[in-house]
């Protein structure tokens, strides 16, 4: 096999194992950064080939090697990927960190977010650059909104409430922009935004995650409970039991560990609540759940411990992808300039 086969075959290889790592319980941040830097690595050997064997490269590989202002790759491109929109997301972050520095490329990615690319707003988002949704030049779409929400400009609040209250009641952005208010530190009734969320099946994990943290104990009551009454949201209702922090739902959640079709989510949730091996622990020896059903828990926990500024910095330092997402959520609720972070991001999130 030549050199050129086995390196792509390694690089396809990778970006497979990255898409299901980002997902597991099982994987710290440090483990997760190391398998991007190999990743890296291996994509940066493969950028002085430009045939497999005589044949021309996949299409998502010469995307990669073109310059930035090279047309924009698809989801046809990245079918060959087990998850092809999260394929696309990774490779269209691998290509920004390729170029970030050079001349024009952030110019060139201000660009392509401002004009209403869902994926120029997450890579914005990642880069951690200073736009505003509401230029003339800018197309406001959800993607834009979740951008503000996440960036902690309070200085754009104001207009941001203006803009909100210039929409059609009816119109789908109203409920983004209302998401991005409560983001940025205008607090409204959690459980109303996440029904109108899940409504336009826009009810994504962060989302959840902030407005689950943000909620009181009877609020996040009411968010599970109608989660749960609607048989296509059951599995966030699970998930929302984790993000609660509330450890009164682990015997349900180790009950559901049961189920085929649940068992992954609410085994997720469980180490949400009390870290990954604790959770494990419990759900194979029955004898130790009774005993943790019967000890009084109030404090909300995450990660095997209450939540404080302390077990925040910690989870931080050391938690999986969804573990960190929530912390980052906690943080930036308490601090509303605190920008809100996505933690699947490539090289770990400013670790």
């Amino acid at each position: 096999m030549l050199p050129a086969e086995n390196l792509l075959e390694q690089a396809h290889l990778l970006i497979n194992q990255r898409l299901q790592l980002v997902q597991s319980r099982y994987t710290g941040v440090a483990q997760l950064r190391a398998h991007d830097y190999q990743l890296l690595d291996c994509l940066k050997l493969l950028s002085a080939i430009s045939t497999n064997a005589g044949k021309p490269l996949p299409g998502w590989l010469q995307w990669l090697q073109a310059p930035v202002s090279a047309i924009a790759l698809n989801t046809n491109d990245t079918a060959c990927f087990m998850q092809p929109q999260q394929a696309l997301l990774l490779l269209s972050q691998i290509k920004w960190h390729q170029h970030f520095a050079t001349p024009g490329g952030r110019a060139l990615l201000q660009q392509q977010a401002l004009s209403g690319s869902d994926i120029g707003w997450q890579l914005a988002s990642y880069a951690g650059l200073t736009l505003n949704p509401f230029r003339a030049d800018a197309a406001l779409t959800c993607a834009a909104l979740w951008y503000l929400a996440c960036s902690a400009q309070n200085n754009l609040l104001a207009e941001l409430v203006t803009m909100r209250n210039a929409l059609a009641a009816d119109d789908p952005l109203v409920v983004h922009c209302t998401l991005a208010e409560y983001a940025l530190g205008q607090r409204t009734q959690e459980d109303i935004l996440v029904s109108q969320l899940s409504v336009q099946q826009e009810l994504t994990a962060p989302a959840l995650m902030l407005l689950v943290a943000g909620a009181s104990d009877a609020m996040q009551a009411k968010i599970i409970n109608q989660l749960a009454g609607n048989q296509a949201t059951l599995k966030q209702a699970i998930a929302a039991m984790g993000y609660s922090g509330q450890l009164k739902f682990v015997p349900l959640l180790a009950e559901l560990a049961q189920q085929d079709e649940l068992s992954n989510i609410a085994t997720d949730a469980m180490a949400m609540l009390l870290g990954v091996i604790e959770s494990d622990s419990l759900l194979s020896d029955q004898a130790a759940l009774a005993k943790f059903q019967l000890q009084p828990h109030s404090a909300r926990q995450l990660a095997g411990a209450s939540i404080n500024d302390l077990q925040l910095s910690a989870v931080w330092r050391t938690g999986n992808v969804q573990q960190r997402q929530l912390a980052a959520s906690y943080r930036s609720l308490a601090t509303p300039a605190t920008k809100l972070p996505a933690t699947d991001m490539l090289l770990g999130a400013g670790l």
